[in-house]
């Protein structure tokens, strides 16, 4: 391993080389901590847990059953056509996925982005989260039940291997506003960090949903975009598939419903200042 990349209350993240030339892997190490315990309600209502509620197990045997739990969960995501980190193994309090970013730089956080506020670059990102939260109810059979601008990266969508973007739109990043040549790379929009997900029969999985939905709709409406309001987003989410295809409905529902109410400002040339991972060479 080659150092932390990121650290948090639970866990700590490292980059790893690939081996034999393959992707490089983020390994997330979490910690024996006592937040642990506060987090059985993520667990013991959820339908795949039920044989034994989570206060029940030790301290130790908490920890790997919630990096288990998180494994499976990018599994199902990853199955089902969310962009999320892909899944590669899981050994007691240790998770292995995909590295996003690029020569060791992870890619940032959605907070961590800085776009000219009212930008329509704003409107593509919304959509694109918006989708994957639906695809991950419908396909997954999830809810993430801890959304925020944090737990959301951006990074070039060729590192996740589905194609759910916003139809054939892509985002226009420059390094520096004195470059000749805007810097085009298709960006995607991940969702990270999958312990405290829940099945979408999970008592309180609609309360964790319109949670996420809540603070999608405030970050982005901070961003100087015209969004859904909190009904609207929750019922989008929720509406049943029109077609028997549900990736396609689902895909094809960022273009129908989302960009028709999102105002578009017009100006996708604005410069914007991004983290090193995201930009490439003329």
């Amino acid at each position: 391993m080659n150092g932390v990349v990121k650290e948090g209350k639970e866990a700590i993240v490292y980059h790893a080389n690939g081996a034999n030339g393959g992707h490089d892997l983020a390994v997330k190490v979490f910690k024996r901590i006592q937040e642990f315990r506060q987090r059985g309600s993520y667990v013991d209502g959820d339908p795949r847990y039920h044989k034994q509620k989570f206060s029940s197990y030790g301290k130790r045997e908490q920890v790997e059953l919630w990096s288990q739990k998180e494994f499976r969960n990018l599994t199902r995501a990853n199955s089902a056509g969310v962009p999320v980190p892909l899944p590669v193994l899981c050994d007691k309090n240790m998770l292995f996925m995909r590295f996003l970013g690029e020569d060791g730089w992870p890619s940032p956080q959605l907070r961590e982005i800085d776009i000219r506020r009212g930008s329509s670059k704003w409107i593509h990102l919304y959509c694109q989260t918006l989708v994957a939260v639906r695809r991950l109810y419908h396909c997954a059979r999830l809810v993430h039940a801890d959304l925020s601008e944090y737990n959301i990266l951006l990074c070039p969508s060729h590192q996740v291997d589905q194609d759910v973007g916003v139809g054939d739109e892509r985002t226009s990043l420059s390094s520096s506003s004195s470059k000749k040549e805007d810097h085009i790379v298709s960006l995607q929009s991940v969702l990270i960090d999958f312990g405290q997900s829940v099945d979408n029969t999970h008592p309180s999985a609609n309360e964790f949903l319109a949670r996420d939905v809540s603070r999608l709709n405030f970050f982005f409406e901070h961003q100087g975009i015209k969004t859904l309001n909190n009904t609207e987003a929750l019922d989008f989410v929720l509406a049943p598939c029109k077609y028997e295809d549900e990736n396609d409905d689902i895909t094809n529902s960022t273009n129908k419903d989302l960009a028709a109410v999102c105002e578009e400002d017009g100006d996708t040339a604005d410069n914007t200042n991004v983290h090193p991972t995201l930009t490439t060479t003329a």
